[in-house]
């Protein structure tokens, strides 16, 4: 685990550095996650075995401070990504950023597009989700109560099925800042401005979006993708929580993506 500080956010942002071959892959997780908890799985599996992984956690995630006066927007995390790959002096860099952390990957790129030479998406939340998260409880409420509450659910669930995915992604989701989760909800449906799309549709690196085969079919978002000319691969035998249901599948994906983009 290692930690670079952010003096304007006053907080440290933490990694897990896998070692390997530079360039390396930034790994950046989605809402309710850690790149710690959910991707290091994938990170580590045999088809990108050799090469370097970043698993950063959020701000108020996993094992990242949670200063309370942060944002926690896909902008504000954007910018501790910025920040933490010019504090690591990267000349070159790969993000893979599932759901949330896909479009937060994209405001990276368009940051840094000298530095950022290719994007993954996998199930990356692009557009606006539209609805008030945690079925519009304020922030006080959510912080005070409806994270328990949320917990408690979850982990009766849980129990039902202890082999289960909700099992395993319970404990990722009681390491994060609930302050964290209810700013980055309302962030999620609010969309951002400029559009995570119009940034995307800018972009001149390779860009991949993963789909999981057992998700929801989405032929508009691939078809409004492939006008974009970013690159579709679907991910067998996983629905969006690819990175717990099939991590060697993602990895696949992900090295793949990796050799069409990254020749040598």
């Amino acid at each position: 685990m290692k930690p670079v500080y952010l003096p304007d956010e006053r907080a440290f942002i933490r990694y897990i550095d896998v070692p390997g071959d530079d360039p390396p892959l930034l790994w950046l997780h989605g809402w309710q996650c850690s790149s710690t908890g959910e991707l290091m799985p994938v990170a580590v599996q045999a088809p990108l075995r050799g090469r370097r992984s970043l698993l950063v956690d959020f701000l108020g995630h996993g094992y990242s401070d949670r200063p309370p006066e942060f944002a926690y927007t896909r902008e504000a995390h954007a910018r501790t990504i910025v920040a933490l790959i010019d504090a690591l002096g990267l000349s070159e860099c790969g993000l893979v950023g599932h759901s949330m952390g896909g479009a937060v990957a994209v405001h990276v790129a368009a940051d840094r597009p000298a530095t950022v030479s290719l994007l993954i998406m996998a199930e990356g939340a692009i557009d606006a989700g539209g609805e008030a998260p945690f079925g519009g409880l304020t922030e006080e409420q959510f912080v005070t109560h409806g994270f328990r509450e949320l917990l408690e659910a979850q982990s009766k669930e849980a129990e039902a099925q202890p082999d289960g995915l909700r099992a395993a992604h319970l404990g990722i989701t009681r390491t994060a800042d609930p302050l964290a989760l209810h700013r980055e909800g309302v962030s999620l449906e609010r969309g951002t401005d400029p559009s995570v799309r119009s940034l995307l549709r800018t972009l001149q690196i390779p860009r991949w979006y993963l789909q999981g085969e057992l998700s929801d079919p989405q032929p508009d978002l691939q078809h409004d993708l492939a006008a974009m000319r970013v690159s579709w691969k679907v991910v067998p035998k996983t629905a969006h929580a690819m990175g717990l249901q099939n991590p060697e599948g993602l990895a696949q994906a992900v090295a793949e993506a990796m050799a069409a983009s990254w020749p040598g």
